[in-house]
């Protein structure tokens, strides 16, 4: 692939991340900030919106984080296991977030499932790297 092409891929991809993001800021809107929570997105990881999502609160721990209430959302093939994390920072409205992680070979990467609360009892899902 020529450095040219490369360029053009980069920009077309770019153009449709932010077109996607644009339908989910529409579909969010009075469901929860969208300006703080994607600015806050946007400056911390490379993410993507996935969808909006039911969540229930489970007793199963995972190692090491026992302390901290943990959930699954409902109907998931995946059967992932999240932590409710505490939150007050930069995104009005929100005072928690679910988070599902794992890191990379190296220790200094990592990604999974970011879940934030929607004034309907929902959440929003999203997938982040960083």
């Amino acid at each position: 692939m020529k450095h040219r092409d490369f360029i053009q891929l980069l920009i077309e991809e770019d153009k449709k991340d932010r077109a996607l993001k644009l339908v989910w800021r529409k579909k969010l809107k009075g469901l929860i900030n969208t300006t703080d929570l994607f600015n806050w997105l946007d400056e911390h990881n490379y993410w993507t919106p996935i969808d909006i999502v039911e969540i229930y609160n489970t007793d199963e721990k995972k190692w090491g984080y026992n302390t901290y209430q943990h959930v699954r959302i409902k109907d998931d093939k995946d059967y992932l296991l999240y932590m409710i994390q505490p939150y007050e920072d930069e995104i009005r409205g929100i005072n928690h977030y679910c988070v599902w992680q794992i890191t990379g070979m190296s220790g200094d990467e990592y990604s999974g499932y970011l879940l934030f609360p929607l004034k309907n009892g929902k959440y929003f899902k999203v997938s982040y790297a960083c």
